[in-house]
Order: structure tokens, then C-alpha cells, then sequence
């Protein structure tokens, strides 16, 4: 069962460079030129769905080949999601989640990625 997960998962580091330490953030150029080196994975894996990892990396992701996606209500928060089309029309569906290195309560996430992966 293990193997069968992690044959599973593609992990992506979505800025193309290294920050020079914890807590940086990229410069609104690394996130644009990144943008294309998303496509290109998602494009050659065909993912059914993508969580990001933080919501400074979710406000800066491509705009193109988006579509807005209905929030997911757990608790009372809302979470937005969206979709991205693929080359080939295939729609990926997309969340963020707290970049788990602040802290995050993995109960209500657990409960948000099941509603996600409905």
C-alpha cells in the first residue's frame, strides 16, 4: 500500500530557485517565470488534483488556463479552489493549505483535503 502511495504523488518546488533562507520569499519575476515550469509537470504527469503549499504561493500562481472553483466550507473558513486546464482540455483541480512550517491543525486540514478530493 505504501509503494502504491507514493507512486501516487509528484512533490514540486514551485519557485525555480533557492531562497537564501527560511521564511523568504521569491521576487514577483520567480513567480511569473514559474508558472511555466508548473504547466510543463502538469502537463507531462497529468495530476487529478494539486494542493499548494502556502497562501503567498497561491496568491501569485498563474492566472492563465484558470478557472475559479466553489470554496470549501469546514468549520465555518472558507478555502477557495480552482482548476487549471491542461494542453489536452483535462482539468486539474487546485487548493492551498497553510504551508505546513507555521504550524497548521492537521485535523481541520485532513477534513478540508477529504472534501477537496470529492
Amino acid at each position: 500500500m505504501r509503494l502504491k502511495i507514493w507512486n501516487s504523488v509528484v512533490f514540486f518546488n514551485y519557485l525555480q530557485v533557492a531562497m537564501r533562507g527560511p521564511r523568504e520569499a521569491g521576487t514577483s519575476a520567480q513567480y511569473r517565470q514559474a508558472g511555466d515550469a508548473l504547466f510543463e509537470v502538469m502537463d507531462k504527469y497529468q495530476p487529478e488534483y494539486v494542493i499548494a503549499w502556502g497562501k503567498r504561493l497561491w496568491s501569485n500562481m498563474p492566472g492563465e488556463r484558470w478557472r475559479e472553483g466553489e470554496d470549501i466550507v469546514v468549520d465555518g473558513y472558507h478555502v477557495a479552489t480552482g482548476a487549471y486546464f491542461l494542453s489536452n482540455g483535462r482539468q486539474v483541480k487546485v487548493m492551498a493549505v497553510n504551508h505546513p512550517s507555521v504550524g497548521y491543525p492537521w485535523d481541520y486540514w485532513n477534513r478540508v483535503i477529504q472534501d477537496f478530493l470529492l
